[in-house]
């Protein structure tokens, strides 16, 4: 009778989680007292294929692999099985993606970035080429308008394909235009952005174009409970209507004689014009803000590229109290809604423009638009 074979005892057989893009990877033999041959089985081909002992990936999902060790003179033929998990490739991180600020005319720009941590192969796509074309990494600029720039990655290694899209808005360069007088003798100089013609600065006007005289209410109390045209300086320190221009309320504002001749409150859908035409998201209030600190309380992400040279004049509230100057410019339009309520653009200092409603006894500055 021949002697019963020994079990190898196989231990140790173990295989960690892996994911979609892996290399392939080589099965380490089981422990085993025995010195008979491997090889290997997988429960699911469409899962991981098996030569030999090395192991490729093909999809995702829980595969189990046997290994099974032949018999020999000493050991009878045993098996152990290790069951492990496939997961998806896993996207890219990257940085975020930005476009400059671009006019008609500028020169030809390389696209940096965003940062990625996968090595896939990088390609850029323009929705618009009428407006910017790409050729590798280079946009090359060709009309006013908006075109959405695509960064497409392909998958690399563990990594899946990512795509991420920026708004390229591309103006007109802004065109400085002949001086405007008001009726006080002021002078303000003009831009013209898109299809607009805009004053550069806040109005300083005391009285209306037929000579009518705005009332000066440098009074809380009086401020808060007037229903008649009313103006002030902010703090009632002339040296800020110097500056910022005068404060108006709605009643005073929304009189097409405040401005000008040729000139008028603009309504709030031209201020959605110009809204729209610097790229129609709030943050794109930053084109129209005057750089820098020597207005504005912080340091911003202003360009001013289309020369607005928008200050925060700050406001006076409905209570007659004043604030906000240094972090708030805001304009009145000369529209109101079915309500007590008028609209007004806030520009924050962050570089954020948001349409608002306000009660007709607020003070905010007016800019003028050419009819």
């Amino acid at each position: 009778m021949e002697p019963e074979l020994l079990s190898p005892e196989l231990s140790d057989f173990s295989i960690g989680a892996k994911r979609m893009g892996e290399a392939a990877f080589t099965l380490v033999n089981p422990k085993s007292k025995s010195d008979g041959s491997f090889m290997f089985k997988t429960s699911d081909t469409s899962v991981v294929s098996i030569k030999g002992n090395v192991v490729t990936i093909r999809n995702n999902g829980n595969c189990t692999i046997t290994a099974v060790q032949l018999a020999t003179t000493t050991f009878k033929r045993d098996s152990i099985k290790a069951t492990f998990q496939i997961s998806q490739k896993i996207g890219p991180v990257t940085s975020v993606f930005t476009l400059p600020e671009k006019k008609v005319g500028d020169a030809p720009f390389e696209i940096a970035g965003p940062v990625t941590n996968s090595n896939g192969a990088v390609s850029y796509t323009s929705s618009h080429p009428d407006v910017a074309s790409i050729v590798g990494k280079t946009v090359y600029v060709k009309s006013a308008g908006k075109t959405v720039i695509t960064w497409s990655q392909a998958e690399s290694g563990t990594y899946r394909a990512c795509t991420l899209s920026a708004e390229l808005v591309v103006i007109n360069p802004p065109v400085m235009e002949n001086t405007v007088t008001d009726i006080d003798g002021n002078v303000y100089k003009t831009i013209k952005i898109g299809t607009q013609t805009w004053m550069m600065e806040n109005l300083k006007v005391t009285r209306y174009r037929d000579g009518t005289a705005i009332t000066l209410t440098t009074n809380g109390a009086a401020w808060s409970s007037s229903s008649f045209a009313a103006y002030c300086s902010y703090e009632n320190k002339k040296e800020n209507a110097d500056i910022y221009g005068y404060l108006y309320n709605w009643e005073a504002a929304h009189n097409s004689k405040i401005a000008p001749a040729g000139w008028h409150v603009p309504s709030d859908a031209e201020w959605q014009v110009l809204y729209n035409y610097i790229g129609g998201r709030r943050e794109d209030g930053a084109k129209i803000q005057q750089p820098g600190t020597n207005y504005w309380i912080n340091n911003n992400i202003a360009t001013n590229i289309t020369m607005f040279t928008a200050l925060p004049g700050g406001q006076r509230n409905e209570s007659g109290v004043f604030s906000s100057l240094g972090w708030d410019g805001i304009w009145w339009t000369s529209t109101r809604t079915g309500g007590v309520p008028a609209i007004c653009y806030d520009l924050y200092v962050k570089g954020y423009l948001e349409r608002q409603e306000a009660s007709k006894n607020s003070g905010f500055s007016i800019r003028c638009v050419k009819d």
